[in-house]
């Protein structure tokens, strides 16, 4: 029996095992240092699946391994591809990964993949890691010290440069179980990560189960999902249900961010699903075609980055062809930063706050990464200049922020509500355009309102503070110059006309506005208050003649267009003034060509409710008698008691309606 027969794997994963499995890691470095044999000896599981990766030696597609750190605990390793043609498919592996294992072998040294898979690493935002220095068996402890040098020297000033070293021979297993240790030790020390949200998993790859159907895999990188529920694939948009899930090679209900999961989801099998869309939430995402954010390129950079470039950016698992605009400053240097916008030749599916990778088209290398600001759809840049200054803006916005947790999510629903929904929106909208579940859209809103940044206009209706100070200032200043105008009466409408504001926002303002005595609002017509008590002494005469004329003529009053000629009053300042009188009910307007004083038709109003009390109903062509009138007032006076809800017709006859003492003048 040889020693590998012997051998068993620390890390493995035995039938009975059912652990909490931690976070997911990654290996990374260059082709043929061992990094597939390396996780075959922590776990027993090889990852070469392709028959073409058997054949080859080398690993072409992502492989997935669950590793037991033992008390019911556990970690999923990625083990991703070393040789340069495979790169895109090593910077899908490294989304979401929690920790990098930097294989570097003994006998080659620091390489040409180990210094961009650490570039990658280091551009995709991976934090913590640790290095396997393989293949001691293959070189003089000299030369395995002289390695060790290299690795520290490219290591210095990168989130790996305090990573332990670990020698190991995937031969003789020397150092095997020891770096397995200091892999546990360090797993144990951090934080397990957490991205609540909307659930989003970039496909990894899709295959079509015997008696199942299709199935996707990959690693979400946000959110959860159960059994059951409803997904979307995206960009496409087929919808299916998840009939059954893996998670880390064990039947499972439900699984979320960081976790290895297969998705048996039989309506993507029509749809085609392939590698490169991402499984989220039905009506959660959309295709994007324009990426606006930060980029940092490497410190290997020949020649600089210009504008205009022709590039492939990889983010998630989608690779797509791209030109790239840079805003600021217009060529980037090695280990320079700046801002740019990303033309894809084609949509993906992707968001604010995922990270990417850029690569050259020839020579194919890694040039630069970053983070995206906002994902659009549609080719049309906007302006570069207003560009520019939004992103300046959410970048200092959010600097120093941790891209997850409710601090993050706190700062980003402020600046949608400052800048984007700055007329007020509902927790359901914020959810949507931030990727948040409903029930964190509420959590940071409820926190912005005891804050005071924002404010509720209405049940469940938000608005940021200052804007809405902004937008009293702005109804206050249209008050105002409608008030110089000697205007009395307008509609809404007209009030509200240059000023495209939602309903609850002015609904809010109005009110406002009404109680700090500026407006009075009835109905569909607002009056303002200052222009009504601000009157010259011509037009109060006037207002006067017009009450004294209406007060004599009772319920034989004139057509409202006579008027001007019975006061002896210029026509539009006297159509106004009537508007005014209308507004704060001095007169009742009952039909356009009925007009009564309040007193007047108070008087008529009892009469009616009397004598429906008294006999049951009112005959429309009677009343008339009781008003000494004729029958075009009688008519007009019920037909207004009518509409108002005090009376109800039956034929002929007038009936009190239920509740009508709510409803009389």
């Amino acid at each position: 029996m040889s020693a590998t027969d012997k051998y068993t794997p620390p890390g493995l994963l035995r039938p009975r095992d059912n652990p909490d499995m931690r976070m997911m890691l990654c290996t990374a470095g260059h082709v043929d240092h061992g990094k597939t044999r390396l996780v075959k000896l922590l776990t027993g599981c090889s990852t070469d699946r392709l028959k073409a990766e058997q054949e080859r030696g080398l690993t072409i597609e992502l492989g997935f391994a669950p590793c037991m750190l033992g008390e019911d605990l556990g970690v999923g390793i990625v083990d991703v591809p070393g040789h340069e043609k495979f790169v895109k498919n090593m910077v899908a592996g490294v989304s979401g990964i929690d920790m990098a294992i930097l294989v570097v072998a003994a006998d080659d040294g620091v390489m040409p993949q180990t210094i961009e898979h650490l570039q990658i690493m280091t551009l995709l935002g991976v934090e913590q890691g640790i290095v396997a220095l393989t293949k001691i068996d293959l070189a003089t402890p000299e030369r395995v010290a002289a390695v060790r040098d290299d690795i520290q020297a490219l290591l210095r000033g990168t989130f790996m440069e305090n990573a332990p070293i670990c020698p190991v021979s995937s031969e003789t297993f020397e150092g095997v179980f020891e770096f397995f240790d200091a892999l546990k030790e360090r797993i144990r020390r951090l934080e397990r990560r957490k991205r609540d949200g909307v659930f989003r998993m970039p496909v990894e790859r899709t295959f079509v189960q015997k008696g199942f159907g299709n199935v996707v895999t990959g690693i979400p990188v946000a959110g959860a999902l159960e059994v059951g529920r409803q997904v979307q694939l995206m960009p496409g948009g087929a919808v299916g249900r998840v009939r059954g899930m893996q998670r880390f090679l064990r039947q499972a209900e439900s699984g979320g961010f960081g976790q290895c999961l297969a998705l048996n989801v039989a309506e993507f099998g029509k749809a085609g699903a392939q590698r490169g869309q991402v499984v989220c939430e039905p009506g959660s995402l959309e295709a994007v075609q324009m990426l606006h954010g930060t980029l940092e390129t490497v410190g290997t950079l020949e020649p600089p980055l210009r504008n205009a470039e022709h590039v492939k950016v990889h983010t998630g698992t989608s690779e797509c062809s791209a030109v790239l605009y840079l805003l600021e400053p217009t060529a980037l240097k090695a280990g320079e930063t700046g801002l740019a916008t990303l033309l894809l030749q084609h949509p993906i599916a992707a968001a604010a706050h995922d990270r990417f990778i850029v690569r050259r088209l020839s020579p194919a290398t890694t040039v630069a990464g970053g983070e995206i600001l906002e994902a659009c759809p549609g080719e049309q840049r906007p302006r570069k200049k207003a560009l520019l200054a939004h992103l300046e803006e959410y970048r200092a916005w959010i600097e120093g922020l941790p891209r997850q947790g409710a601090e993050f999510d706190r700062r980003r629903v402020q600046y949608l509500f400052r800048k984007t929904l700055s007329r007020g929106a509902a927790a359901p909208e914020v959810a949507r355009r931030l990727l948040l579940t409903p029930a964190m859209a509420r959590e940071q809103i409820g926190t912005l309102v005891d804050q005071g940044a924002l404010i509720e206009l209405e049940p469940a209706y938000f608005i940021d503070a200052e804007t809405l100070e902004q937008a009293l200032h702005d109804a206050e200043a249209r008050a105002a110059g409608l008030e110089q105008t000697s205007t009395l009466t307008l509609t809404a409408p007209d009030f509200q006309k240059g000023l495209d504001w939602p309903a609850p926002l002015w609904r809010h303002v109005l009110r406002t506005l009404e109680s700090q005595g500026r407006i009075e609002v009835r109905g569909n017509t607002v009056l303002l208050k200052r222009s009504a008590g601000a009157l010259p002494p011509a037009e109060h005469a006037l207002v006067d003649a017009i009450l004294r004329l209406y007060d004599a003529t009772a319920f034989q009053s004139p057509r409202p267009d006579d008027v001007p000629g019975l006061v002896n009053g210029p026509p539009e300042t006297v159509q106004r003034l009537l508007d005014l009188m209308y507004h704060d009910q001095r007169l009742i307007r009952l039909s356009p060509a009925v007009v009564l004083t309040r007193d007047h038709f108070r008087q008529a109003q009892a009469r009616v409710v009397a004598l429906i009390q008294e006999t049951g109903a009112v005959d429309s062509a009677e009343f008339k008698h009781h008003i000494g009138s004729t029958r075009k007032y009688a008519l007009a006076i019920l037909d207004y008691l009518d509409a108002r809800k005090v009376t109800v017709r039956a034929g002929n006859l007038r009936k009190l309606a239920p509740n009508y003492e709510a409803h009389l003048v």
